[in-house]
């Protein structure tokens, strides 16, 4: 059963999303829930792990990049519409988040660090056991980069004889014997699953249990640090939606199930077939209940 807080803070969620033109003060958001403000701020946190004020300055935000990318609305009139006072004041806290200013985003037309409005999941999960959650996604753009790993041909969530459930953790513990972390943990553990000539019933799939190439590694260091018996493949530029998964790793199938039923649909993009990318944090516990990593799905605008 959902809690009487998470239900009142979807409520508020709903009112944030039906009213984001307006000025939308803390406390005009406040009596929507029947608690004071800093009530209102303590549980909206403790079940978002956002500010209302951060989640409502970065949803208008996001919003006016992606009107800037996909019309040719003055900034002025976009900053008006969204309920900023000038477009001083607007251009200012568009370069605090995006660190460029709103012309400079609408000329090298990137989706980069657009927050989408925040949804409640429906979908049953071993780890919520029958219970709603907070999903979060977000636009990001990434230029081309280099993993280097194990790769082996699996078959997916659609396939009659699926397989990905034992074949993954089994390339990650070989990925784990054919390397020697280094004292400072500057690597980027990524699963890629590379559908690009995957089939209609959920073969031809590869998946690469990796770390990512980047400048934090030096190139003379590799060698002793990752096994040249592994492969490298390069990730083409591609613009991601990204979802957070918390919980186990064996519901991330319920949070990908809720994002392609539920999410992408009403979102005005639409997903293409190309490389998706798993992001673990340092010290990743895939079966703990706290545990949070982003799922990347390439996508385009619809």
């Amino acid at each position: 059963m959902n809690t009487p807080a998470f239900d009142r803070i979807n409520r508020v969620l709903v009112y944030i999303h039906a009213n984001l033109s307006c000025a939308l003060s803390l406390e005009d958001i406040a009596k929507q829930s029947c608690w004071s403000r800093w009530q209102l701020q303590r549980v909206f946190q403790a079940e978002t792990g956002l500010t209302v004020a951060n989640y409502v300055r970065e949803l208008k935000l996001s919003q006016a990049a992606e009107e800037l990318l996909d019309g040719t609305e003055r900034v002025i009139d976009i900053a008006l519409g969204l309920g900023f006072n000038s477009e001083i004041s607007f251009s200012r806290s568009f370069k605090q988040l995006f660190g460029t200013s709103p012309s400079q985003y609408r000329k090298a037309g990137k989706r980069v660090g657009l927050r989408k409005p925040i949804q409640v999941s429906k979908t049953v999960s071993a780890a919520d056991k029958g219970g709603l959650s907070f999903v979060e996604v977000r636009i990001d753009e990434r230029e081309p980069f280099l993993v280097k790993g194990i790769t082996s041909e699996i078959t997916g969530l659609f396939s009659l004889t699926q397989d990905f459930v034992q074949k993954v953790p089994e390339l990650w513990g070989r990925l784990a014997h054919e390397m020697t972390l280094p004292n400072d943990n500057v690597l980027q553990f990524v699963g890629v699953v590379d559908l690009t000539q995957s089939c209609f019933d959920g073969t031809n799939i590869h998946y690469w249990a990796s770390v990512e190439l980047d400048e934090g590694v030096a190139i003379p260091q590799l060698p002793s640090i990752i096994s040249e018996r592994l492969e490298v493949l390069t990730i083409p530029k591609q613009t991601y939606a990204v979802v957070k998964h918390c919980g186990p790793i064996e519901a991330l199938r319920h949070t990908l199930s809720w994002f392609v039923l539920n999410w992408l649909p009403s979102s005005g993009y639409r997903g293409v077939d190309g490389y998706e990318l798993e992001v673990y944090p340092l010290g990743y516990q895939p079966d703990a209940c706290d545990a949070e990593m982003e799922y990347w799905i390439p996508i385009i605008k619809s």
